[in-house]
C-alpha cells in the first residue's frame, strides 16, 4: 500500500478505475476538505489494481476499506491481491438499499469480510417545533475536547460507526458542531452534528449512564434544533438494532428512508 500525498492522487486513482468501467461500482465518496485531513495525518493508503483502486483509512487499531472498480469482477481481482485484507483488522461499508446490495455483497464474503452490524438511516423534512427545557445545553468549548471523546467512545462502536479521531474532534468543536450539557462540573452530554447549507446530520448523541432520565438529552436535541433554524432536511444514522434509540428519534419526528449501511468486518475483528 502506498501513502498518498494529495487529494488529486485520489481522484485521479478513482478516474483510473472508472476508465471503460462496464458496471463501475464503489462505497468511496470523498469531499475534498476531508481528504486532506487524513492525508495530512499519514492516514490514506491507496493499492491500484487493474480496473481497481482500493483504499486503506487508518483509524486507531483498525483500518477501513473503500474502493472504486470497473465492475464486480476486477474489484474481486484486487481485493484477492491485498493480504492486509486478511493479516490487518478491517471494516468495510455498503450503503443503499438492499436490492442495490445484493450484487456486491457476495463479493466481498469472498474476500474475507463477514457481516458485523447494520445501520439505518432516518430523516425529517421541515423545520421541527422547539421547546423550552429546563437543563441549559451549549457549544463545547476546547478544554471539553478530551470528555466529549471519551464519552463517545464508551458509547459508541468504533468498528461499527466512524468515530472521530482527536484532531477531528478538536476541529469539531473549533467549527461549533459540537453541543454539551455539563453538572456538577461534569460532561454530562453531548450532540454532534454536521450541517452544510440546508442539511444537516446529527453523528452522535449522546448521555452519560449516571445522568440519564434527567432530560439532558431532551435540552441537547431541542437546542440543536433551535440553532439549525434554516435547516429543512435533517438525516442521522442509527443501529438497527437500537430499538430504544430508533423510538427516541421518532420522537423529534425522525423515520427510516430506507437507507441501509452493512457494515462489515473481516476476520481479524470479533464479532
Amino acid at each position: 500500500m502506498s501513502p498518498l500525498q494529495t487529494p488529486g492522487q485520489v481522484f485521479d486513482a478513482v478516474q483510473q478505475a472508472k476508465a471503460g468501467a462496464t458496471g463501475f461500482c464503489t462505497n468511496f465518496f470523498p469531499v475534498e476538505l476531508k481528504l486532506q485531513a487524513w492525508i495530512d495525518h499519514g492516514e490514506l493508503l491507496v493499492e491500484q489494481h487493474d480496473g481497481a483502486a482500493l483504499f486503506f483509512r487508518t483509524d486507531r487499531d483498525f483500518r477501513h476499506f473503500y474502493f472504486c472498480a470497473a465492475n464486480p469482477v476486477a474489484l474481486e481481482q484486487g481485493m484477492a491481491a491485498v493480504p492486509a485484507l486478511k493479516t490487518e483488522r478491517v471494516t468495510t461499508d455498503l450503503v443503499g438499499n438492499e436490492s442495490t446490495l445484493k450484487q456486491l455483497l457476495p463479493v466481498l464474503e469472498q474476500a474475507g469480510f463477514r457481516w458485523y452490524t447494520q445501520l439505518q438511516r432516518l430523516m425529517r423534512i421541515g423545520r421541527p417545533e422547539t421547546g423550552r427545557e429546563g437543563r441549559v445545553a451549549g457549544f463545547a468549548e476546547r478544554p471539553d475536547c478530551p470528555a466529549v471523546l471519551e464519552l463517545i467512545e464508551n458509547s459508541f462502536d468504533r468498528y461499527g460507526e466512524q468515530l472521530p479521531l482527536p484532531y477531528e474532534m478538536e476541529a469539531a468543536v473549533e467549527n461549533r458542531q459540537v453541543l454539551a450539557v455539563k453538572l456538577d462540573g461534569e460532561l454530562a452530554g453531548l450532540l454532534f452534528f454536521e450541517t452544510q447549507g440546508l442539511a444537516s446530520t446529527v453523528r452522535f448523541w449522546t448521555v452519560a449512564e449516571k445522568f440519564r432520565a434527567q432530560r439532558v438529552g431532551s435540552a441537547l436535541m431541542q437546542y440543536y434544533f433551535q440553532t439549525q433554524a434554516s435547516v429543512r432536511r435533517f438525516t442521522l444514522w442509527v443501529d438497527a438494532k437500537n430499538e430504544n434509540a430508533i423510538q427516541k428519534y421518532r420522537h423529534y419526528g425522525y423515520a427510516p428512508d430506507g437507507l441501509i449501511d452493512h457494515v462489515l468486518a473481516n476476520e481479524m475483528i470479533p464479532a
